[in-house]
């Protein structure tokens, strides 16, 4: 014969289950994220179109939130081109 004795609540587990439903939900930022850079790369000028295919996205989470962060990895003797043309550079106005 099997004896099985539970004490206590399942709070412990309830909540776990809470954080999970909210993890599975983040799963779907990877959709955002592509879409992201899609209109990151259509919205930057085109020369070459290096830095236009440089943009990425990394999907960082922690127990509370979750976050995209957008990067472009065309960087010129130290500068990122893509702030360089945002900003502008060698204009008064920064146009």
């Amino acid at each position: 014969m099997i004896y099985f004795e539970q004490k206590g609540d399942f709070s412990n587990t309830k909540r776990f289950m809470e954080r999970l439903k909210e993890i599975v939900k983040c799963s779907n930022l990877d959709v955002y994220g592509k879409k992201g850079v899609a209109a990151l790369s259509a919205a930057t000028p085109v020369d070459t179109g290096l830095t236009a295919n440089s943009w990425k996205y990394e999907i960082t989470h922690n127990k509370e939130s979750a976050t995209i962060s957008f990067t472009n990895t065309n960087i010129q003797n130290g500068v990122p081109i893509a702030v360089i043309l945002q900003y502008g550079h060698a204009t008064r106005n920064g146009g």
